[in-house]
């Protein structure tokens, strides 16, 4: 394998459990983890684990200080089909916060999930050893490939350092046997979750379960784990104890001790009523969505009420307009059979059979994509009226079809010819067709397959470096330049590194329209991706780097000595301090801003050494006294990119197992 010999690090948590999906390519927690497994910096991360280990058992100190706390940078992405989610991404120091605080914690953590999963179907597992295991031995090849080039960028964003169990997603579970015995076993079931749940879970409400009294819960051990996530939540988002930061794994995790403290209640309560899980009733818990399923009404409306009023008393509530009861069995929805369908009509276009039988073919066979004539705009018809009919369902129906397209154009890594001749006239088709059905949804996870598509047909058109492809494949993007302008930026960003790689540009009108809406979100990673971006043309960098400068120095002015890193201004030091297009004068206001920072964090307190190890990261020089491009943001080029992003969609894509056809890369750390 590409990491014959690799052992598990703990810090591997930063890269795997600490920063959203949804988060542009360019930014990356890897070189602040390159930093800390330096063996200065190993010395010294060892020595807090000892200290805090230390003030941990002796219980009466406080284990994290507030002088910890740091603001998040805050984003939204598309929500569903209609609605948008507040994103956040955790600075550096925050990062190495929670680091630490699972190196705590961590046993406690997982003890609470072995002894409390009365109905949760995703809790964390411990891990031993990372390894990766995969189907074909041309997807080990694959993933050879990529591991050599990327390094353990491969595996950020995977939460995967705990294993989860004993559903890993929502689709395997309601694909599952437990879940049809059920529909078999009970005669009524209700599907109830909690209202806005990780915006509404109260840090303070950790403390509770220590105490049911408020006020006695204060006489608790300071060491406590309930009373250690109060305030480690505080301290990643700008001391505010109201509200979960949504993206982490590690938010995903801490919300689930909450809620299985609650599910426990709720298991008590009903056996105290004499009604038995696996007898009277059943629940199923994925997160914050609930599955009940009860051989009366009865019943289903006791288990519903009881995680009403119990969840009340931690100030999370039910949302009763998603409530939905009935008969089982429980019905799949009716986009599906529809875009099943369609999806049937999609999977026609290509080869079906093994590799072997694909290798039997004779020359002039041998390509995935058939040569078959593909009615566009009668397909086009359909998907619309399919649209009109559901349109609450628009997101989950364009991930079938995109996920279709991706998964057959896919097997290119698997060593298949997709076309018959190396002309950009059927590709540029398919592409056309998927960027129809991308219109009806543009959100972050459609934006990766898109560009995934792309880059596999790459291998065989070569968009780059072919002319006349680069120009088709330009104009067939330009026809859907609405897209920018109508869609939400962040869930296009993605968009400007791979444009800047397959030497592509949207037209004037477009990008005036996203420079003017990027200026008005001002958020630091999206700049830098335009700013990347307009490289291709010397006067629209010129101007472009001009408007970021002054907004990179308004934000500076913004940031006082008092707790800098509490401004949300502050994270346009760190996206920016190593930027090599903006001004020595701009460069060294950031500077002097980290120097500040680092000589203010005296004296042996965890809070001063982890401060000083995050400045020492911020001010890393190369031997000729430069700081290196690639920093939290990689500002060094977006050459290769594009693979990142295909890789890495590979590893997530919904549907993939559709029909039971498992071909994808499996990664675990069991």
């Amino acid at each position: 394998m590409g990491w014959k010999g690799l052992e598990r690090n703990k810090l591997d948590y930063i890269l795997t459990d600490l920063l959203p999906v949804e988060l542009s390519e360019l930014f990356s927690f890897r070189p602040l983890y390159d930093f800390l497994l330096g063996k200065p910096q190993q010395k010294t991360i060892t020595r807090l684990i000892e200290q805090l280990k230390k003030t941990m058992a002796i219980g009466k100190e406080t284990m994290f200080f507030k002088k910890l706390a740091t603001m998040p940078l805050k984003y939204n992405i598309l929500k569903g089909t209609n609605s948008m989610r507040e994103m956040s991404v955790v600075q550096p120091l925050s990062a190495l916060n929670i680091f630490l605080f699972m190196e705590c914690y961590q046993k406690d953590i997982l003890n609470h999930f072995g002894k409390n999963h009365n109905f949760s179907i995703r809790y964390h597992k411990k891990n031993t050893e990372l390894y990766y295991k995969t189907k074909t031995k041309m997807e080990t090849q694959y993933f050879q490939r990529q591991s050599l080039r990327t390094g353990k960028g491969v595996v950020q964003q995977t939460g995967s350092y705990f294993k989860i169990a004993p559903f890993e997603s929502i689709n395997s579970f309601s694909d599952s046997r437990i879940w049809r015995l059920c529909n078999f076993h009970f005669s009524y079931y209700a599907k109830i979750d909690y209202k806005s749940c990780f915006d509404s879970i109260y840090s303070h409400a950790y403390k509770w379960i220590v105490e049911r009294n408020v006020i006695d819960s204060k006489d608790a051990q300071n060491s406590n784990l309930f009373i250690a996530i109060d305030r480690i939540l505080q301290n990643i988002n700008g001391r505010s104890s109201n509200g979960l930061i949504v993206g982490p794994e590690f938010s995903r995790m801490i919300a689930e001790v909450l809620l299985q403290q609650i599910d426990s209640e709720v298991f008590l309560s009903l056996l105290n009523k004499k009604m038995e899980q696996g007898k009277e009733y059943n629940v199923f818990r994925y997160v914050d969505d609930i599955f009940i399923f009860s051989n009366s009404q009865e019943h289903l409306n006791i288990v519903i009420n009881k995680f009403k009023s119990i969840s009340e008393n931690y100030l999370l509530h039910l949302n009763e307009l998603k409530l939905s009861k009935g008969e089982t069995p429980c019905l799949p929805k009716g986009w599906l059979e529809k875009t099943r369908h369609l999806s049937d009509t999609f999977e026609g276009f290509f080869f079906k059979g093994n590799k072997s039988k694909f290798d039997e073919l004779s020359d002039s066979e041998r390509h995935l994509v058939k040569s078959d004539y593909i009615h566009v705009d009668r397909i086009k018809d359909e998907i619309v009226v399919l649209m009109k009919e559901f349109p609450d369902d628009r997101r989950t129906t364009v991930s079938f079809l995109l996920s279709t397209l991706l998964n057959n154009i896919g097997k290119r890594r698997d060593g298949y010819t997709l076309f018959e001749q190396q002309t950009p006239g059927i590709a540029l088709l398919i592409i056309d067709l998927a960027l129809f059905i991308y219109a009806f949804c543009p959100s972050f996870d459609q934006t990766r397959k898109l560009i995934s598509m792309i880059v596999y047909m790459n291998d065989e058109i070569d968009f780059t470096n072919d002319a006349t492809a680069n120009d088709k494949l330009q104009k067939a993007i330009r026809r859907y330049s609405f897209i920018f302008k109508q869609g939400n930026l962040h869930d296009l960003c993605d968009w400007f590194a791979f444009f800047s790689e397959f030497k592509i540009s949207l037209d004037v009108h477009t990008e005036t329209f996203i420079i003017e809406n990027a200026k008005e979100i001002c958020n630091p990673i999206l700049l830098g991706n335009i700013l990347l971006y307009s490289k291709y043309f010397e006067p629209f960098y010129i101007e472009v780097k001009s408007i970021i400068e002054n907004i990179v120095e308004a934000q500076l002015s913004q940031i006082t000595k008092k707790e800098p890193m509490l401004h949300k201004e502050f994270w346009f030091v760190l996206v920016f301090h190593n930027c090599p297009h903006l001004s020595v004068s701009l460069r060294r206001k950031m500077d002097d801003i980290i120097i500040k920072i680092m000589s203010s964090a005296i004296g042996n307190e965890p809070y001063s050494i982890m401060t000083r190890l995050v400045c020492e990261f911020l001010q890393q020089r190369s031997s000729s006294g430069n700081k290196p491009d690639e920093s939290i943001f990689n500002w060094k080029h977006c050459k290769g990119i594009s693979g990142q992003i295909t890789y890495r969609t590979y590893q997530r894509t919904i549907f993939k197992h559709y029909r039971g056809n498992k071909y994808g890369l499996y990664t675990s750390v069991d």
